[in-house]
């Protein structure tokens, strides 16, 4: 099995930085998620690491074979596009055949090969059928039997399931689930702009903006500890609510003031502040699934008044927008009853889920997350572009 390296990897066009220091590792077998929003740099990185891109400094490794310089070809990966780019004038075989064919391998081997992945992905009985016969799952899944008819050391993913509609993305997100775990040895490297497939599906989610990486965590790691306020609001639907507050110590205890209500801060959150924090602004980030009607319960926050202005109901809860004094906040609210329009309600949230970010640099204030390894460029970077 190999791993992936990225080693202080930048593309720039035109002088601008599409992706700046990247240093990147991923395991042998792994499966890493790519995930941000348009532009920012996720598909430039995996197309530097199939070779359809040059970095324009830095180093990129498979395994311990450095293939910075080393043609696509060469490299043993194999790629899937958003676009499905099949034959249309082939039929299944033919198509998964096409590459192999090309390779000049063996028939009664590839023969064996073909109905081994057609097996696998389910598409044996469609071996005869042209493109145009099939459905858009039955169309994505012989493009990934294309590519892993090769048997590659890595596999490359770039948004495959965008073309598909809802429904479809949900089922073929178990089967590439289920497909990863039975291909042990392949490393797989996922690019996508959904959070919900990033968090479901990879071993590891990184999250990138404006070509930096911010943060490599599990999906657990990055809901629960985002480095960033960029991350916190990435990372979980709703988003998180971003609010200005006050932190202040006295003596031995630690609170927060926000909404216009004073908390203590939780030991736990007090106890991963970390060193050389002091009193003073910052941004408090809430979770819309930690704000919710107060109870009184131990733990809680004072109550804070605000009223229901949108409420959008997804079925299993009910998230609302709701305003408190000049602030606009989005809460979990209960399913029945359901506060009307215009409704006052008394909201709360847990003192041990706040996250404190710097007002300034938007850093996460707490000692979890992979801050960002950006360093700066060399003094003649854009004189490095090939």
């Amino acid at each position: 099995m190999s791993g992936i390296r990225f080693e202080g990897v930048w593309k720039l066009f035109e002088g601008s930085a599409v992706v700046s220091d990247l240093n990147l590792d991923v395991r042998a077998g792994e499966f890493i998620v790519l995930v941000g929003p348009s532009g920012c740099g996720k598909t430039t990185s995996l197309r530097m690491l199939a070779g359809l891109e040059r970095p324009s400094h830095g180093r990129i490794f498979i395994g311990d074979r450095d293939v910075t310089d080393v043609p696509t070809g060469e490299r043993d990966i194999s790629m899937v596009f958003q676009s499905y780019a099949l034959y249309p004038n082939m039929n299944v075989y033919r198509n998964l055949a096409f590459g192999p064919r090309v390779r000049k391998e063996p028939r009664a081997t590839l023969d064996a090969r073909i109905n081994e992945v057609a097996e696998l992905l389910q598409i044996k009985h469609l071996l005869k059928r042209t493109p145009a016969a099939l459905s858009g799952g039955q169309r994505q899944r012989v493009a990934l039997g294309r590519a892993l008819i090769r048997e590659p050391q890595v596999f490359l993913m770039d948004e495959p399931l965008s073309n598909l509609d809802a429904a479809l993305r949900v089922q073929m997100r178990a089967e590439l689930i289920r497909l990863h775990q039975r291909l042990e040895k392949t490393t797989n490297v996922y690019v996508t702009h959904d959070q919900v497939e990033a968090l479901t599906m990879g071993d590891r989610v990184a999250v990138l903006k404006d070509g930096v990486l911010l943060q490599v965590d599990s999906a657990n790691d990055l809901y629960e500890h985002p480095s960033s306020v960029f991350v916190g609001e990435f990372i979980g639907s709703p988003k998180m609510n971003i609010l200005e507050g006050t932190l202040s110590f006295s003596g031995d205890s630690c609170t927060v003031e926000v909404l216009g209500v004073r908390a203590d801060v939780s030991e736990r959150v007090a106890g991963r502040l970390r060193e050389g924090v002091v009193s003073g602004p910052v941004l408090v980030g809430i979770r819309p699934h930690d704000l919710f009607p107060a109870t009184g319960s131990t733990g809680e926050s004072p109550a804070i008044s605000a009223t229901v202005d949108i409420s959008e109901h997804t079925g299993a809860e009910v998230f609302a927008t709701m305003e408190t004094g000049p602030s606009r906040v989005v809460a979990r609210l209960p399913r029945v009853p359901t506060p009307d329009r215009g409704e006052r309600v008394d909201l709360a949230f847990r003192a041990g889920a706040v996250h404190l970010f710097d007002r300034d640099t938007q850093l996460s204030l707490l000692d979890r997350g992979t801050p960002s390894r950006r360093t700066s460029a060399p003094a003649d970077i854009s004189q490095q572009v090939r």
